[in-house]
């Protein structure tokens, strides 16, 4: 009985979902990470401050893939130091900081959105975020050099595409 309550709760909140979003959301995008003013989390929030509430992607095996996928990503990327990744139910943060993933330079934290998401957009999302930590230990992100269409996210948004799909072929279940 309990996968059919999961199952409803799940079709009930993608439907208060479409109307938040106007029916389109694109995730694995986190523009304005890098910017300035509130949009670019400089208040070092984040967190589950609202909104949101349980979901099924809640579980440990969903976390557990996400570490397992981060580090294999930290390796491929060479990245010094591992970032932990918060897996967020906040919607009010997503909708409002208008991205499903943050990372502020200098913090070891990754914000993710995992709400109503399948797990290879969130895996897309973790990659991309990194592919930002990586950029930042090589001093290659400079103030307002994060925006929509701009060298940093083009290049974080096209390695993410590119091995989201090599890690895919290896681990096809992340696919649900």
């Amino acid at each position: 009985m309990r996968f059919y309550e999961l199952v409803a709760e799940r079709k009930n909140r993608r439907k208060k979902s479409k109307r938040a979003y106007g029916g389109y959301f694109y995730p694995g995008f986190a523009y304005g990470a890098y910017g300035s003013g509130s949009e670019s989390g400089a208040d070092g929030g984040g967190g589950d401050g609202g909104g949101g509430g349980e979901s099924m992607y809640e579980d440990r095996d969903n976390t557990e893939e996400v570490n397992k996928f981060k580090d294999w990503a930290c390796r491929r990327l060479n990245i010094r130091t591992s970032p932990s990744v918060e897996l967020s139910m906040d919607t009010e943060e997503a909708q409002q900081g208008h991205h499903t993933g943050r990372h502020s330079p200098g913090s070891n934290n990754i914000w993710v959105y995992a709400a109503n998401r399948n797990l290879v957009d969130m895996l897309r999302t973790v990659f991309h975020e990194l592919v930002h930590v990586r950029q930042g230990e090589l001093g290659m992100i400079g103030n307002n050099e994060s925006y929509p269409g701009s060298a940093i996210e083009a290049m974080a948004d096209m390695l993410a595409g590119k091995y989201i799909k090599i890690y895919g072929k290896e681990n096809p279940h992340i696919f649900q």
